[in-house]
């Protein structure tokens, strides 16, 4: 355990000590000590800048090597300095510090933390030393380490929740497919358009009646999204021909439809479905010719 009263005698071993309690979840406790010790000596409170100086960028790229004696006896004597500076060094540490990081044993963290709720929860702190810890102590290991577990978590779940869900509906074909309705042409060119979008009937063989009837139904539907749009490309007589055109392809749909489920074998019923196809294209184009 580390603790505030086993400081090394040595300058660079303090350094030393420092790098290594800056890094670990004790150091709540250490600076709690600390501040015991020095409660009484301590005076106007400086801040990390102060103390650091112009020695702040050189501390998280090389470590507490750099600090003279006077820095290190200021840090420890304001210990509080200890917890805002090991923030900046798991947020913006060099390679030093994130190579220390990376050596840390994620189990051993957890560990640490949990002891620590458990303790928390037994015996909630009583004195008003301990009564200035603002975070639980194993929140202040590698944030940076931490917020990429987290992010690798995440993923993991999201990859999760993308391999079990439904597969996504297939891109509307026909009139169903977006825009095929909304294009700001004139009457006659709408027309061929929705020809054109007819069409693409022709653009997926059916090779079972199981294809088959879903392709008739996607058609289907295809028809009722047209009798439902307003189609302002249109006059109002083309408008009301189209309507009624495509209530009567409809009804011919359903009828190939239940011809299929009655046991109509699949050539008869794509023939069928083809030669409707290409009457209803044809209306289309013919009435494109007259349009507007």
């Amino acid at each position: 355990m580390l603790t505030a009263f086993n400081l090394p005698e040595e300058t660079d071993e303090l350094r030393a000590w420092l790098d290594d309690v800056l890094l670990q979840p004790e150091l709540m406790s250490v600076v709690s000590q600390l501040a015991a010790v020095h409660a009484e000596e301590n005076g106007a409170q400086p801040t990390l800048d102060d103390v650091l100086q112009d020695q702040r960028e050189s501390v998280l790229e090389q470590g507490c090597q750099v600090l003279s004696p006077l820095q290190i006896q200021q840090l420890l004597t304001h210990p509080e300095l200890l917890l805002e500076l090991q923030e900046q060094l798991f947020l913006e540490g060099g390679d030093f510090w994130q190579e220390r990081i990376a050596a840390l044993t994620d189990e051993t963290e957890v560990s640490r933390g949990q002891d620590w709720l458990k303790q928390q929860i037994a015996e909630p702190p009583a004195t008003e030393i301990h009564n200035v810890t603002t975070a639980p102590a194993f929140q202040t290991v590698s944030y940076r380490k931490i917020g990429i577990i987290g992010f690798v978590s995440a993923a993991l779940v999201l990859v999760a929740l993308f391999l079990n869900q439904e597969p996504a509906a297939p891109q509307g074909w026909g009139w169903n497919r977006p825009g095929a309705l909304t294009a700001d042409v004139p009457a006659a060119e709408y027309l061929n358009q929705l020809a054109d979008s007819a069409e693409e009937w022709f653009n997926k063989p059916t090779e079972t009646k199981a294809a088959l009837e879903t392709r008739l139904k996607q058609f289907r539907a295809g028809c009722e999204t047209l009798i439902n749009a307003p189609h302002p490309q249109l006059s109002q007589d083309d408008r009301t021909w189209l309507v009624e055109r495509c209530q009567a392809w409809a009804g011919k749909l359903d009828e190939q439809i239940a011809a299929l489920n009655e046991g109509a074998d699949l050539q008869s019923a794509d023939e069928a479905a083809d030669a409707l196809i290409r009457k209803l294209v044809k209306a289309l184009r013919t009435r494109a010719n007259t349009a507007g």
